[in-house]
């Protein structure tokens, strides 16, 4: 049987490795992995490959190489991307079943501009290095795969055609003990594949990779080399985060008050709750509930001023070690209403649902959207799906007039009703965009 692709220590891989959401991805690739028996192949480190691999040529030394990285690195910042869906194309050593990364403008600048520089020093494998306007952006789920078997894998994937694996697999003590955890059939069944993923990510650090071991890493937040060997990784790390959130609006450094009086809303702000840092790739170290409530409250409380009525959409907080509702509430500006979400089961005050119209546009707030029925003409505004299924729960969809308020899709920060309104008109200058993904910083608006 052919492996995993594996490098000698002759070999180098300039990448990005996956930062917030690396928990999630792996999860589903365990699934796949599972599903179409592919442990062998899988990729273990998920990674969007920037050069490489390569070798050096004579006379080049290590420093040499890492001088080029950071030369081409430093005019950026964190680099944003998109994953969505899977794709399938034919590696060095075989076809590869990767997720499809929709690039950036800085990741195409980023990856053109390490070419250039490290492309100098270097002898390169990767003939999307000799040409970076043709590159293929991915993150490899398995390599060294038979092009038939890829393609049937990658089928199933795209399409969410039940798999049932061969008779020979089904033998297999794995197989017939270890369960699909996206099914709950018997393996010797078609088991339907994960769901077509789509996250937004941001590259953090530049790593280069050396034969199987890091190098060294490149922050784009710090601009400095760092070692994942340091006793301080986890600290450095952690400030790299903070400066992320900060630069890109994510965590508010000053209040941004509006003049008017204003009517504001937010969902699922799960203070107390450390697991969803990971579940929703929120920008925090995964253990790190404490400082992830302190932000989420200041960037309430500098949205928001005392006496402002804010709507928060069900879920405000969760979990063994989140304190009660009213402790928060206390901590919180504003004329608070609570929608009662699935987590609210004990707060005495929530409602429902709440109906009210602003500009002229009538609005429903509930916390799951798919609790409204009908088609009549109003818009909703929800959470609950957070930033799991932003192709059919982005930020805002217009053609079935949703509004998704989730933490995560808004930045973590509340949002006025008169910037929503202001959207909803403004959509009807340009009403062939059908979504708008993600709230942007400063207001601005992803699609």
């Amino acid at each position: 049987m052919v492996m995993a692709e594996t490098f000698p220590d002759t070999m180098f891989l300039v990448e990005i490795r996956l930062g917030r959401t690396k928990w999630r991805i792996k999860k589903i690739t365990a699934a796949i992995v599972r599903l179409f028996g592919i442990q062998d192949f899988v990729e273990k480190h998920p990674h969007i490959t920037l050069f490489g691999p390569f070798t050096i040529k004579n006379g080049i030394a290590i420093k040499d190489v890492k001088n080029a990285v950071e030369d081409a690195a430093r005019p950026f910042g964190s680099i944003p991307f998109l994953i969505h869906g899977y794709d399938f194309n034919q590696g060095l050593n075989g076809a590869v079943i990767a997720y499809r990364v929709i690039p950036s403008h800085q990741l195409a600048d980023i990856t053109e501009a390490i070419a250039k520089s490290v492309g100098r020093l270097a002898e390169t494998f990767n003939t999307w290095d000799m040409d970076p306007d043709q590159k293929w952006f991915h993150v490899t789920i398995a390599n060294r795969l038979e092009r038939e078997r890829a393609g049937t894998i990658y089928r199933h994937l795209e399409t969410g055609e039940p798999y049932a694996s061969p008779p020979a697999e089904r033998k297999s003590g794995f197989f017939t003990t270890v369960q699909n955890p996206f099914s709950t059939n018997t393996l010797d069944d078609h088991k339907d594949p994960p769901r077509v993923p789509l996250y937004d990510e941001d590259g953090l650090r530049i790593t280069i990779v050396r034969g199987e071991n890091i190098l060294a890493e490149y922050d784009l937040e710090q601009h400095r080399w760092f070692s994942p060997e340091s006793p301080t990784a986890a600290t450095d790390w952690q400030h790299t985060l903070e400066q992320y959130r900060k630069k890109t609006g994510m965590e508010l450094v000053s209040p941004r008050y509006r003049d008017d009086q204003g009517i504001f809303v937010i969902s699922d702000l799960h203070l107390g709750h450390a697991n969803i840092i990971r579940y929703c790739s929120r920008p925090f170290p995964h253990d790190a509930v404490e400082e992830m409530d302190r932000v989420l409250i200041k960037n309430w409380n500098y949205t928001v001023k005392p006496g402002q009525q804010i709507f928060h959409i069900g879920d405000l907080c969760y979990g063994p070690y989140a304190k009660s509702p009213s402790e928060y509430l206390q901590r919180l500006n504003g004329a608070i209403s609570l929608v009662r979400g699935n987590h609210d089961a004990g707060v005495k005050t929530a409602i429902q649902t709440e109906r009210l119209v602003h500009q002229g546009i009538p609005f429903v707030l509930v916390h799951d959207p798919d609790a409204v029925a009908g088609t009549f003409p109003v818009w909703v505004i929800h959470g609950h799906h957070h930033n799991n299924d932003l192709e059919h729960y982005p930020f805002i969809n217009f053609e079935k007039r949703r509004v998704n308020v989730s933490a995560e899709v808004v930045r973590y920060q509340p949002v006025s009703l008169s910037d929503l309104c202001n959207i909803i008109k403004e959509h009807q200058l340009k009403p062939k965009v059908k979504t708008l993904l993600l709230r942007g910083s400063e207001g601005d608006v992803l699609s």
